[in-house]
């Protein structure tokens, strides 16, 4: 990391992308609030939560958009695209105007799809392999801090100025973002990485999701991370019966376990770029699936201690093993395929999360808490274990990256492979 802070660019990327993501924290939590004021609906506001992972389903679109055109560029356009969408909320008076917050909260999540790939690719452009791993933990700790810092002053400007004032913050971040990007004009990648359109449309489309799934390795721990989102999406409606029944506390206990959980994320961050060099990315994200399965068992007997410390060990988990993923796809994809191929891996992982948040609040009223967790633990365990075992007979992790070393120092002065993210 200290590599990483050093290279005046990446320092530059890092601070305009952490004032983007802070505006991101802060307003994603208001619509919702805000939703909930203007209708008195818990359904509605949960609405804004499905909008936002709506586009997902667009992956294969977004992901050839960042592909045809540089990454900066994109950035930058998203930025100003989406400052101009949240200063329409702005307009929204009373509960007629509800669309108008829905249509936003749509937009964003577009935005989010696009700004979550063009990044990734940049970053691949701009870091040697070597510390891929490190810069996106960085990225991770970040947002894991960040979550829980920004909701916080968000909903207290939205007390003090309602959701213009946040509104209006959120948009100074980007127009803030936007002025760093405009700093990064050397970088090869901002300019001269194309992708190479094959001409078929549907080929060009498809061809991230394909790109994954032929490599066994990547096709296995995106497969791995999807189910466990899967499983661990089930948590999210039988945590309130862990503490409200198991621990006997108000639902207001679950902000607490909340925090111990985002300083479990940060720590997570810090440590996953060490942990992929050693270990290579398939076996860090089965350490992360084991460090997860851990924290989930510790829960079970749901005492104050035990669901904190595995608050703290599920927090760990998520960036080891998420971190672990987005960089072996990142290594493993050529410069001008990275937005599709980013794309395609948070569509395949989001399929099993979004299809068990649905079965989770039917499965809470028929299955008790405690063996939601202990099915949620034993599935991280076994998933750990099928990571192990599959990438067995594969190509070595370390022989890849002793091959890829050599050129790793100028991979952050020259333009990525393809252009010869």
């Amino acid at each position: 990391m200290r590599r990483l802070m050093r290279d005046p660019k990446f320092v530059l990327l890092f601070a305009g992308q952490a004032i983007n993501m802070f505006g991101d924290r802060a307003l994603l939590v208001v619509l919702a609030i805000w939703v909930k004021e203007l209708t008195g609906s818990d359904s509605l506001a949960g609405v804004t939560f499905v909008l936002l992972a709506l586009p997902a389903v667009l992956a294969p679109l977004t992901g050839l958009l960042v592909d045809r055109f540089p990454r900066r560029a994109t950035l930058i356009v998203n930025d100003i695209a989406a400052a101009v969408l949240v200063l329409c909320l702005l307009l929204v008076k009373d509960e007629g105007d509800l669309w108008i917050v829905y249509a936003v909260t749509l937009g964003y999540g577009v935005s989010n799809q696009i700004f979550n790939a063009a990044r990734g690719g940049l970053v691949h452009s701009m870091v040697p392999k070597d510390l891929l791993g490190d810069a996106n933990g960085l990225f991770s700790s970040l947002g894991q801090g960040l979550r829980i810092i920004g909701p916080l002053l968000g909903t207290a400007i939205f007390v003090a100025a309602g959701l213009g004032g946040v509104a209006l913050l959120d948009a100074g971040t980007f127009v803030l973002s936007v002025v760093i990007l405009l700093l990064l004009q050397s970088t090869p990648d901002l300019v001269r990485d194309r992708s190479r359109p094959s001409g078929r449309l549907a080929s060009d489309l498809t061809a991230g999701v394909r790109h994954v799934l032929r490599d066994r390795e990547m096709r296995n721990v995106i497969i791995a991370v999807g189910l466990s989102l899967g499983a661990g999406a089930l948590i999210n409606t039988a945590m309130f019966a862990a503490v409200e029944d198991g621990l006997g506390r108000p639902t207001a206990f679950i902000g607490v376990l909340a925090a111990f959980q985002g300083a479990g994320s940060i720590a997570g961050g810090v440590a996953v770029g060490t942990l992929i060099r050693r270990y290579g990315e398939a076996r860090t994200a089965a350490v992360g699936f084991l460090l997860g399965a851990a924290g989930l068992a510790l829960i079970i007997p749901t005492t104050e201690v035990g669901m904190c410390a595995g608050g703290v060990l599920v927090g760990v988990s998520i960036p080891v093993f998420l971190v672990a993923t987005t960089t072996l796809v990142q290594r493993r994809t050529e410069g001008d395929l990275q937005g599709r191929a980013l794309t395609a891996m948070e569509a395949l992982i989001d399929v099993p999360y979004i299809a068990a948040l649905a079965a989770g609040t039917v499965v809470i009223r028929f299955v008790p808490f405690r063996l939601i967790y202990a099915f949620s633990a034993t599935a991280f365990l076994v998933l750990a274990l099928y990571v192990l075992i599959s990438r067995r007979g594969g190509t070595p992790e370390h022989a890849e990256a002793a091959e890829a070393a050599p050129s790793a120092p100028s991979e952050s002065s020259a333009p990525s492979e393809s252009s010869a993210s």
